[in-house]
């Protein structure tokens, strides 16, 4: 059981690099190509998730986001400008706005990555993709608690 444990956590772990260098290429494309990025992407999927009846103000996604507001403004400014977006009074606050997803993107989602991994998770039970999430979201953890920690080069 040992040698199987270990072959499949190889596995994993190859799997898991080879996921890595992919997604370093597919970002460094999109850069290139001026699509959204992920920052992009994370805020796209934090608009869109919004109830409307409370719509999200810049500061919202600025939190969301961990970045700036001044960060959020180049965010917004590019959603805007790739017509992803409306910017809009904030219906009780004459000093703030709120961001909503434009007519175009409101039922589909926000990018062509989006859809894959849609189609991709069908191919899953419901037990599956709760299995898979929770990898995902414990690697996340795990990645995030790394890139925090110092290195010892």
């Amino acid at each position: 059981m040992g040698k199987t444990l270990e072959t499949a956590t190889s596995e994993l772990v190859r799997s898991v690099d080879e996921l890595r260098r992919i997604d370093a290429q597919l970002t460094r494309r999109l850069v290139a190509q001026r699509q959204p990025n992920e920052t992009d992407r994370a805020a796209m999927r934090c608009i869109a998730a919004a109830p409307s009846d409370q719509p999200v103000t810049p500061g919202d996604l600025a939190t969301h986001l961990g970045v700036s507001t001044a960060a959020v403004t180049s965010v917004i400014r590019r959603l805007a400008d790739r017509g992803m977006i409306v910017v809009a009074p904030h219906p009780g606050d004459a000093r703030s706005k709120v961001v909503r997803p434009s007519l175009r993107d409101l039922h589909s989602p926000a990018d062509d990555i989006s859809r894959r991994i849609e189609r991709l998770e069908s191919e899953f039970s419901p037990e599956q993709v709760r299995v898979i999430s929770r990898f995902l979201r414990r690697l996340t953890e795990e990645l995030s608690d790394a890139r925090n920690e110092p290195t010892s080069i």
